[in-house]
């Protein structure tokens, strides 16, 4: 009679395993909450002659991507009976900014084109802005970013007459000195 109770008792603790191990294995688990993805957006602004201020991701890379930007370039012209004249427009474009240079040689290089270069080819109304110079100020720890240009000379192309068989008709514009400050910065705070 002992081995008929015993047996019993094994089978109530099998079909209690069992039901222990299917429970658990169906249970509802919790959901683990997904963390969002780390950023590598920065805020890039512009104030003074060209006014810009954009959250943009990934920027800038030499063989790109280059970040799509909305700048506004204040330029003087100068015609060529010496008088001058101001300009102001914004255009809707790609960026490209970068360091270069060690101690004092340090620069910065900015370069801003109104088209998109993946997809389309200049023409008319098409600028292509560059300017190397700058007064770098880098904090490393918040990896704050400020280059301040003061009156320094920019290159601005034009693309009115730009033929895209023989990539040729771009014409320098006659620009006078840019003043202004860059900010490149994690802290996307400084582009609200």
């Amino acid at each position: 009679m002992k081995s008929h109770v015993h047996k019993r008792l094994a089978l109530v603790a099998v079909l209690f395993s069992l039901v222990f191990v299917v429970t658990n294995a169906t249970a509802i688990k919790p959901v683990k909450e997904d963390k969002p993805d780390k950023t590598t957006a920065e805020c890039i602004a512009f104030r003074g002659d060209l006014l810009g201020s954009d959250a943009v991701e990934g920027c800038c890379p030499n063989a790109g991507p280059w970040p799509a930007y909305t700048m506004t370039l204040t330029l003087g012209l100068q015609a060529e009976d010496g008088t001058t004249t101001s300009t102001s427009e914004e255009y809707d474009g790609q960026l490209f900014i970068n360091g270069g240079g060690s101690g004092p040689n340090q620069s910065y290089k900015v370069q801003f084109w109104s088209w998109d270069s993946d997809e389309d080819v200049p023409g008319v109304g098409d600028i292509f802005f560059e300017i190397t110079g700058g007064v770098i100020d880098y904090d490393r720890k918040s990896k704050f970013l400020s280059v301040n240009f003061l009156k320094e000379q920019p290159t601005l192309w034009l693309y009115d007459e730009w033929n895209p068989e023989t990539n040729t008709g771009a014409i320098v514009a006659p620009v006078l000195p840019v003043s202004f400050d860059l900010i490149r910065t994690p802290d996307l705070s400084y582009c609200e």
